[in-house]
């Protein structure tokens, strides 16, 4: 994977894409909680968690490639557990949001619960954090490469 330029490229472009879709789709659930999105229709968003959890599908996937091409660049530098626990804990928050999309008790159309609203601050929060993390993971390492040592 690291001597290959084409396939760290394809694998980095496919993550960043990726990311893209969850991002946004993320960031206009969060603006729709918010209040910023006229006539926000929460179920109306049921496609797009189809696609946002194939995105994440494929940051993983993408996500494990990049690891794997340089992993004592990644789990060396503290910048990347931040940045997985900042992932993990804004899709622990669009899970809980889908879950009150869909519930049974879930509000009429256009009427996002109040009790979101904290939630849908820390999501952008995060996910602002997660990208940022994301791009300094090129340029906070110490080590590059393990085999430097031997």
């Amino acid at each position: 994977m690291r001597e290959s330029g084409p396939a760290f490229f394809t694998s980095l472009s496919l993550h960043s894409l990726a990311m893209g879709f969850v991002v946004g789709i993320n960031f206009a659930i969060a603006l729709g909680i918010l209040g910023f999105i006229p006539r926000f229709n929460p179920r109306s968003f049921d496609k797009f968690f189809t696609l946002h959890w194939y995105a994440c599908l494929l940051i993983l996937l993408s996500g494990l490639a990049l690891l794997l091409a340089y992993p004592a660049k990644a789990l060396t530098n503290p910048v990347f557990f931040a940045k997985l626990i900042a992932l993990s804990s804004a899709l622990l928050i669009t899970f809980k949001f889908q879950k009150q999309f869909f519930s049974e008790a879930a509000t009429e159309a256009g009427m996002a619960s109040s009790s979101l609203k904290p939630w849908a601050t820390l999501s952008i929060f995060l996910w602002v954090a997660t990208i940022t993390m994301g791009r300094f993971l090129a340029y906070t390492h110490e080590i590059l490469l393990a085999s430097r040592f031997f």
